[in-house]
């Protein structure tokens, strides 16, 4: 997977954290899974991102 691949799946993980239909990002992950990205395992595989991806769905859960 190339850096574009890279930043196309991590868009797509904010994109969807900031929807407001995911609790967390276990729940992105697991969409973008299903949408194609099979590697976003690896990619979200940390604590930062998972951290930032969980809050941004909590703002845009209230």
């Amino acid at each position: 997977m190339n850096r574009e691949e890279k930043l196309e799946v991590l868009k797509e993980a904010v994109k969807l954290s900031d929807s407001g239909r995911h609790k967390g990002w276990k729940k992105i992950q697991s969409q973008l899974v299903k949408s194609g990205h099979k590697r976003a395992p690896k990619l979200l595989d940390g604590n930062k991102i998972r951290m930032i991806l969980d809050a941004s769905c909590k703002l845009a859960r209230r």
